[in-house]
């Protein structure tokens, strides 16, 4: 039994009270979605530091690629050039050995004829 003045009273007083109830189910809710948005947050910001991190040792890792890479081909060229340098002592050795052996010819050539030209006749 109700001890307000009247019925509305009554009435009025029992939906307050599920309003009351409701409030307080809606606030436990809320606080709820709240902690998970903070938790999903700082998760959030968890993995932008993790992928700032990663991409920090992406960028050192390919520094250090690209430092060996020039540095290979550094000593590839450094290579090549010392072999052309070789190659080239080797030719001029073999161009030097033939104008040897032509002018010896050559004059091998000249001496047989001179030597005919002059005993022949």
């Amino acid at each position: 039994m109700c001890m307000k003045a009247s019925e509305e009273g009554c009435i009025l007083l029992k939906q307050l009270e599920a309003v009351k109830q409701d409030v307080v189910s809606l606030d436990k809710r809320m606080t709820a979605q709240e902690n998970a948005v903070a938790e999903m947050r700082s998760e959030t910001q968890e993995g932008f530091k993790q992928g700032a991190v990663a991409m920090r040792e992406i960028n050192t890792n390919v520094a250090n690629l690209a430092h060996d890479v020039g540095q290979r081909f550094s000593n590839i060229e450094t290579t090549v050039v010392s072999e052309k340098v070789k190659w080239g002592e080797t030719l001029r050795w073999v161009v030097k050995l033939t104008v040897r052996v032509v002018l010896a010819g050559a004059a091998v050539a000249m001496g047989v004829t001179a030597i005919e030209s002059f005993l022949v006749k």
